[in-house]
């Protein structure tokens, strides 16, 4: 093993600067979020099953399904994450355990009250699990902004800081709208759909993106073992994403697609490019391996949807219900796109805060493969391949639902996605 590859299981990567880090450190919401994977496991289990006839039709199963992975496993995650990596990154000390034990709580009862009042009809129900979150994500936006008011400027200049302050305010503003989605049917110019549109895109590109990207960019290149390709290609990609998000949120309740939300797709996609770039680059440049390969690869997915976008902006038929696209284009960017960098991440992070070496003297990687910079790998390139595989079979399976040969497409891909899906989170269980 080289000194370089020493000197990183040490120090967390920052850029062409390093600064001495105390290890990741497993919270609640670690748990919780995993915990939160293998629900939304048998959710998707049963949701698969629902499609083809298989089991009863339960009305609230893909709301629940999509809740549990993003507000119960994504945000759980995040809200874990995000104060540790802040405060590695500006030298400064996390929430204490008393603080974030009240904030798992909230977050926690939250879900379950919003979900209640969702999945049974119950708007109050609801309104005080949403406002409790909308709170909850103001304390988390507010524990960021103290950190970087109480930094010197040098290191609250770094790109990273802006993709963690940016995602918590736009999820704020997706969070808001999400108001007038169930209880209380606001009439904005876009109408409910437009609404609905703003909300998945402040929640999915927003808040979960901007996290991502603005955390890859430091991670990653630990994955390969390498220094980031370019510190000002990450620097420049941070103001595209800022000015794209807020029209692509704000487009669609203006009922403004043509304009405003195409405008915003321009952008974001344009900083997506550079930062898709800057990745590839830092992958070519370090050691390839199947956790690095299933994040990069994972990328192409975020656009997944933003591919029929011009198509349903400007109104050019796709022989495809606009109903059956968005779902589609959802699957892509959820399972496409989201679950290979959280399964990576959590991986990431029980490696990070575990025991490197087991009790019977072993790496301890019951069936991962550790790789030098101290982080194990539970995809090789055919695992790789077989999750995208799949992933393009579940969408096109949601794209034809009328045609015979739907079905059988869906059936295997879907088994393949649990199966994978499955084996990662028992190895990152084991783990620990």
């Amino acid at each position: 093993m080289t000194t370089g590859s020493t000197e990183r299981r040490r120090v967390f990567a920052t850029g062409h600067r390093r600064v001495d880090g105390s290890p990741l450190t497993m919270t609640p919401f670690h748990v919780a979020g995993i915990g939160f994977l293998l629900v939304g496991l048998g959710l998707a289990l049963y949701q698969g099953l629902q499609q083809f006839g298989l089991v009863p039709r339960v009305s609230w199963i893909t709301w629940t399904h999509i809740h549990f992975v993003t507000v119960g496993a994504f945000t759980q995650l995040l809200f874990g994450t995000l104060p540790q990596l802040m405060a590695q990154k500006l030298e400064h000390p996390t929430p204490s355990p008393r603080v974030n034990g009240a904030i798992f709580l909230g977050l926690n009862s939250a879900l379950v009250v919003a979900w209640y009042g969702r999945a049974f009809g119950h708007s109050l129900w609801f309104d005080v699990g949403l406002a409790t979150l909308w709170l909850l994500t103001l304390w988390l936006l507010l524990t960021l902004l103290r950190m970087v008011r109480r930094s010197d400027g040098d290191r609250t200049r770094d790109a990273t800081v802006g993709f963690y302050v940016l995602s918590p305010f736009v999820y704020l503003i997706g969070l808001f709208f999400a108001f007038g989605l169930f209880s209380h049917g606001w009439d904005v110019p876009g109408g409910w759909y437009g609404l609905r549109e703003a909300h998945v895109h402040a929640n999915a590109w927003g808040f979960l993106g901007l996290a991502a990207i603005g955390t890859l960019y430091d991670v990653f290149p630990r994955l390969v073992d390498a220094d980031l390709y370019s510190e000002q290609l990450k620097r420049y990609s941070l103001p595209l994403f800022a000015l794209g998000i807020f029209p692509l949120v704000i487009g669609p309740v203006l009922g403004m697609g043509k304009t405003v939300t195409g405008t915003g797709l321009v952008l974001y996609a344009a900083g997506y490019l550079l930062y898709v770039y800057t990745l590839t680059k830092t992958y070519r440049a370090g050691t390839s391996n199947g956790t690095a390969l299933s994040v990069l690869v994972a990328q192409l997915w975020i656009l997944g949807p933003a591919g029929f976008a011009p198509f349903i902006l400007f109104g050019v038929p796709l022989g495809i219900p606009e109903p059956w696209i968005e779902t589609g284009a959802l699957h892509f960017f959820f399972l496409g796109w989201a679950l290979p960098i959280a399964l990576a991440g959590v991986l990431l992070f029980v490696d990070e805060s575990g025991p490197l070496v087991g009790t019977d003297g072993t790496d301890g990687e019951r069936g991962g493969r550790r790789l030098d910079n101290g982080v194990s790998s539970v995809m090789t390139t055919w695992t790789v391949v077989l999750w995208n595989v799949a992933v393009v079979a579940v969408g096109i399976g949601f794209f034809y639902q009328d045609q015979f040969w739907a079905a059988p497409i869906q059936a295997p891909g879907y088994a393949i996605l649990l199966a994978i899906w499955a084996a990662y989170l028992l190895h990152v269980v084991g783990r620990r």
